[in-house]
């Protein structure tokens, strides 16, 4: 090729090397083409089966469609519900405890918190009383089935915390509210009753009264080791009584009650 056939190879590069910084320098001046506003949108989600909590975001309808957060707060104010109150939850078969929840009517209607003050308040009882009309007619039905339940206040704010909890996932270092690891969950849970503990589970353990499996009562800490030593401690839960807790437990699940069992027994227990 001679070099006057080569000349305008070169004219025609540099021209398009113009042009690309041209355009280069429009889309960062504001001025941007069509084509650049077309892009295609993102692709939708499907419609979830009902509002609340799919496991990644809260759902709920307005002006006669879905939507969805992630903030527990905007989702309740959204869908016009408290944390008393999920309208997809069947009706209990009585009021007072049902192993996750403490339901009451008020207006005809059944309602649930995860508070047992608020329970109490809801429905005019108190710890030592018989519950009223509205509540269960043994005072045993109204109050969590737990062994040696220890009816500190600052306790059940911290079990009504975690349990408000139930169906967040487990977020690896999550400290809420959209999602917890197992330390966070009780670490939060108690920042609610007063109580300030370490962020770690080993360094958790460190930090609470140490006691038995015979001593356990609701409120208490149960910590699980994979080498029998606090340095080894990799899990800690909330104990809610009767061979029941809270955890956040593991990735790809969501916070939960589990049941003690002798497959998974926790190896030290301790009292915040």
């Amino acid at each position: 090729m001679t070099a006057e056939a080569e000349q305008p190879s070169r004219g025609r590069r540099t021209i398009r090397g113009i042009q690309a910084a041209g355009a280069v320098l429009a889309i960062a001046t504001g001025v941007v083409g069509l084509s650049a506003l077309t892009a295609p949108p993102a692709q939708a989600l499907a419609a979830p089966r009902h509002a609340g909590w799919d496991g990644s975001r809260y759902w709920f309808k307005s002006d006669g469609q879905w939507r969805w957060t992630s903030h527990h707060s905007v989702y309740l104010q959204r869908s016009g519900q408290t944390t008393a109150q999920r309208t997809w939850l069947p009706a209990p078969k009585r009021a007072g405890w049902d192993g996750s929840r403490y339901w009451f009517r008020s207006n005809g209607q059944w309602r649930w918190t995860s508070h047992y003050d608020v329970y109490l308040q809801r429905t005019r009882t108190s710890g030592s009383s018989s519950p009223s009309s509205s509540a269960p007619s043994s005072a045993s039905a109204a109050k969590p089935p737990t062994a040696g339940r220890s009816g500190n206040a600052s306790v059940e704010r911290a079990v009504g915390y975690a349990l408000a909890q139930l169906g967040k996932p487990y977020i690896w270092g999550g400290n809420g509210p959209v999602g917890y690891d197992c330390s966070g969950l009780v670490q939060q849970a108690y920042k609610r009753a007063g109580i300030s503990l370490p962020r770690v589970a080993a360094a958790q353990y460190g930090a609470v009264t140490k006691i038995s499996a015979s001593s356990l009562r609701r409120g208490d800490l149960l910590f699980w080791s994979s080498s029998k030593r606090q340095s080894g401690i990799e899990h800690v839960a909330l104990y809610l009584g009767d061979g029941r807790y809270v955890e956040a437990p593991r990735p790809g699940k969501d916070v939960r009650v589990s049941a003690l069992s002798s497959g998974y027994y926790p190896t030290f227990f301790g009292r915040p």
